[in-house]
């Protein structure tokens, strides 16, 4: 007969450096390998998602950004010895939980934010560099080397209402994010 083995592992958080995240979870794998407690550890995330960018040139660029600067999850079977392991990586500082103890995450939180993890991943968030009001120059098109002024900006078309003077009258024009950019 198959023994089954039924999981203990938990979902704990550790805090980090802010933006040492990275470093912190390459150590920690990297010390795994070798070590003997690597089948006690499952996951280990860092809660990004992609966001993606327009440059000032105008060309789109996706980032990862952190939306929990500071903090990485870890999937384990905790222990003392396990607690003590996290805790000698450089950049880790403690658990979040009380006096710093390892607390486990409840099951309805690693769902919550394991699905903002999944879900970033497959919708990706516009960050605009335009808003409302803003002073910006044409840089391409039919009205490039215009100026004007922002006066409405849709996200989901990544384009911009933008009041242009054309023959002494103010004229709104729509353009796209990248025949714009911020005037300096």
């Amino acid at each position: 007969m198959s023994e089954e083995k039924v999981t203990t592992k938990k979902w704990y958080v550790v805090r980090t450096y802010s933006g040492q995240e990275s470093k912190a979870v390459a150590y920690l794998e990297s010390q795994l390998k070798d070590s003997d407690l690597k089948e006690r550890f499952g996951e280990i995330v860092i809660p990004t998602e992609k966001v993606p960018t327009i440059s000032e040139t105008g060309k789109k660029r996706v980032k990862m950004r952190n939306f929990m600067p500071g903090y990485v999850m870890i999937e384990t079977e905790m222990d003392d010895r396990v607690k003590a392991f996290i805790l000698s990586v450089p950049s880790i500082i403690s658990f979040v939980g009380p006096k710093g103890d390892p607390s486990p995450l409840r099951p309805d939180e690693v769902v919550r934010l394991k699905g903002r993890i999944d879900e970033h991943e497959e919708r990706q968030v516009m960050e605009v560099p335009f808003k409302v009001n803003d002073k910006v120059k044409v840089v391409s098109g039919p009205f490039s080397t215009f100026k004007g002024e922002v006066s409405e900006v849709n996200e989901d078309r990544m384009k911009l209402k933008v009041t242009v003077t054309i023959f002494g009258r103010p004229t709104p024009v729509e353009l796209s994010f990248t025949e714009v950019e911020l005037e300096r």
